[in-house]
């Protein structure tokens, strides 16, 4: 489909769906007033979403511990392993958010500043195209992830009105294994339980999406502007030293946001890409380990929402990798011959300056990119391999 002609695409519509899960917990929209009642209530909301939550992690640790060491809840333990996990990365990656909201701000402010304002500008870098994939990206993993966590939380739910509709009983589920120092199977004490266990498990899919979102845009935004430099030097005209200034300082500019981005999720990466593989290797061996068929719907689910996660940070700080290593080719592609020799020696300085490309790592133990992502899942299949070695003949021995 050929873009319109006509539409000019505002900066908002790259972070409009991050933004939107950002809403939802209590984290200020780019650009919206801090002092105000509006922006107490979201505070509010955010911190008592975070306690909540935290409570979760808590009692599904108690769990976790006082199930330990008996074998006939291994499958149990295997199950709640990859939520505690999911739980735990998704409080570094919103704290990775909120302690840096300013700093994010003003990189989002600066982004904007650099972003092309016209229709026959973003026409020429191909503004329409990076939206386009933007659009698509997010929306389809926000609905991956929507439907992995309402799927673990409402199944339960399923299952009890079937359940009540076969045989005229109530048996009470909930979505996840926590320990509780009440019978929770009480009246009023499970609708309570039932509800403080979907917002935990919803918040947390929030948190988990929101920040992936907003990273993935930030470095979409950051390679559409090496694109434009790129597209700048390659067209630029001899001696046209003042295009090749506006080309320097627009680099720069993009340079030092990598390195403030670099410095603000390099940590958050560094777990995300620990914890990845532990949690692919948890959900897979769940999904091979004869479970019921509606929960083996739910953990496959689970896997390939995982893998998909993954997938999105390497292919996103690859591309960052990509776009940047592109600048001394297009330089040299311009329209140096014939002229002077000061120009030519200025753009030999910014070839040289552009051949260290831009990357992101985790915290630089590995760089974010595709190779990393094959890296991910080698670990996590010899996890699973190992799991599975030590389950299946304790499985025979229980027989």
């Amino acid at each position: 489909m050929d873009p319109p002609t006509n539409e000019l695409v505002r900066f908002e519509s790259f972070i409009r769906v991050p933004e939107i899960f950002f809403a939802m917990i209590g984290v200020a929209r780019y650009g919206e007033p801090k002092r105000t009642l509006r922006a107490y209530l979201k505070h509010l909301l955010f911190w008592s979403s975070c306690i909540n939550t935290g409570f979760c992690l808590v009692i599904e640790h108690i769990y976790f511990v006082k199930a330990a060491g008996n074998f006939t809840n291994f499958l149990q333990l295997t199950a709640l392993a990859p939520c505690m996990g999911f739980t735990a990365l998704s409080f570094v990656k919103i704290m990775t958010i909120k302690l840096n909201e300013t700093k994010l701000t003003d990189m989002l402010h600066r982004l904007d500043a650099l972003f092309p304002s016209t229709v026959a500008l973003q026409q020429r870098y191909g503004v329409y195209q990076y939206n386009r994939e933007s659009q698509v990206v997010m929306k389809s993993f926000s609905i991956l992830y929507m439907i992995l966590i309402w799927m673990f939380n409402l199944l339960p739910l399923v299952s009890m009105v079937a359940g009540y509709v076969s045989d005229g009983t109530w048996h009470k589920q909930l979505p996840y294994f926590m320990w509780y120092w009440y019978d929770w199977h009480r009246p009023g004490y499970f609708a309570v339980t039932f509800l403080h266990q979907n917002w935990g498990g919803f918040v947390s899919a929030v948190f988990y999406l929101s920040t992936d979102l907003m990273f993935c845009a930030i470095v979409l935004l950051l390679c559409l502007q090496f694109d434009i430099v790129a597209y700048r030097l390659s067209h630029a005209l001899p001696d046209d030293h003042q295009e090749l200034v506006g080309c320097v300082r627009i680099h720069q500019a993009v340079i030092e946001l990598c390195n403030e981005l670099e410095h603000m999720f390099s940590p958050s990466l560094l777990v995300n890409f620990l914890s990845s593989s532990v949690i692919i290797c948890l959900v897979g061996f769940q999904a091979t380990a004869g479970i019921t068929p509606a929960d083996l719907f739910k953990f496959v689910l689970f896997l390939v929402s995982s893998l998909v996660q993954v997938f999105l940070l390497c292919y996103y700080g690859n591309k960052l990798i990509v776009a940047s290593s592109q600048i001394p080719y297009s330089a040299f592609e311009g329209n140096w011959i014939g002229a002077s020799v000061s120009y030519q020696r200025s753009l030999l300085f910014v070839m040289l300056r552009s051949t260290t490309v831009q990357k992101l790592t985790a915290l630089k133990f590995s760089v974010v990119s595709l190779a990393s992502y094959s890296k991910i899942l080698s670990t996590s299949f010899s996890y699973f391999t190992l799991l599975k070695a030590m389950y299946e003949p304790n499985e025979k021995k229980m027989k």
